[in-house]
């Protein structure tokens, strides 16, 4: 086992990284800097500025790059915050229209087809689901919401699925639909326009009939949302994959990448999902316009950067290169 890291002032943390060859400024700037953002945290944003390693180009070396400065990091780290601000915004409609859906189907088999298995799929966690959805309605309760103290004086503390979900959170959700019978799943996928293309084969028809990709793309959001809300990188994170993401042509700083490409599993393949949503959910929004503007004007600007970080790693491209 190797030995911790030893704990370091901010004096000392400066000292560090410019005997390691990145420009720091003296102005004071750069202690504000580890203050505020720390770091570690930072560090996530350096990673890439550090030299190759010859022998393995995967794993960087604990100098960096010439050239390379703390302003950069900041830029960098800037540009995520606000593009996981974007992001959150984007997810947070397909989140509620996505409950309010979801509630609306459901209920057609009954206000409380939640609480019966046999709505589900029989692979379906149903006990472990139900519990947790109790859970949330206690949670809720507890903040004296008036939506449950109304059921609770009014309807016997009975919840119907369409009140239910919206004290779920995005996760119990997404794993409520990976539940729901296909025919189910299909009138929610394809209300959203999540269809197969017009030229898609017999077989890939057959798995959209059985298994809609929206769930696999719920898991992405949910992932996705979970480390916006809490401040993680994300411009150049492994995220679950999406399978083959609806291609958005309009989105200008992605209209180079290969068909060849089927498993996108960065940010990439995010955006594309919450663009293409956000067409059923929200035609009239500028949302992935100020994507697109954010990209162009601040990310694909900053030294050494590139859009491939956002699309894929780096074994990914290497093996596109072969």
């Amino acid at each position: 086992m190797n030995q911790l890291k030893a704990w370091l002032s901010v004096e000392d943390q400066i000292a560090l990284l410019r005997r390691r060859g990145m420009h720091v400024p003296g102005d004071g700037s750069a202690e504000h800097l580890l203050s505020t953002i720390a770091y570690y945290r930072l560090s996530g944003y350096w990673y890439l500025y550090r030299q190759p390693d010859p022998d393995r180009q995967d794993r960087p070396l604990s100098t960096f790059v010439d050239g390379a400065t703390l302003s950069e990091v900041k830029n960098l780290y800037d540009f995520d915050r606000r593009l996981k601000l974007l992001i959150l915004s984007g997810i947070e409609r397909i989140e509620v229209a996505l409950r309010a859906r979801l509630g609306h189907v459901l209920g057609s088999h009954g206000a409380l087809c939640y609480e019966d298995p046999r709505t589900f799929r029989p692979t379906f966690l149903h006990a472990e689901w139900l519990n947790l959805a109790h859970r949330r309605v206690a949670r809720t309760r507890k903040s004296n919401d008036e939506v449950v103290l109304h059921h609770d004086a009014h309807y016997d503390g009975l919840i119907p699925i369409w009140v239910l979900t919206d004290m779920l959170d995005f996760a119990d959700i997404s794993k409520l639909y990976k539940a729901m019978f296909a025919e189910d799943q299909r009138q929610i996928s394809q209300w959203l326009n999540v269809i197969p293309a017009p030229r898609a084969s017999k077989e890939v028809r057959r798995k959209w009939a059985s298994h809609p990709p929206l769930a696999n793309w719920l898991e992405n959001l949910t992932v996705v949302r979970n480390i916006c809300a809490h401040h993680g990188r994300l411009w150049n994170r492994q995220l679950p994959p999406v399978g083959t993401p609806p291609r958005v042509r309009h989105l200008g700083v992605f209209d180079d990448i290969p068909e060849s490409l089927h498993q996108v599993e960065r940010v990439r393949g995010t955006i594309s999902i919450i663009t293409h949503l956000m067409k059923v959910i929200a035609p009239e929004s500028t949302w992935s316009a100020e994507v697109d503007s954010l990209i162009t004007n601040t990310f694909i600007k900053l030294p050494g950067r590139s859009t491939d970080e956002m699309l894929m790693s780096l074994k990914q491209r290497e093996k596109l290169d072969r």
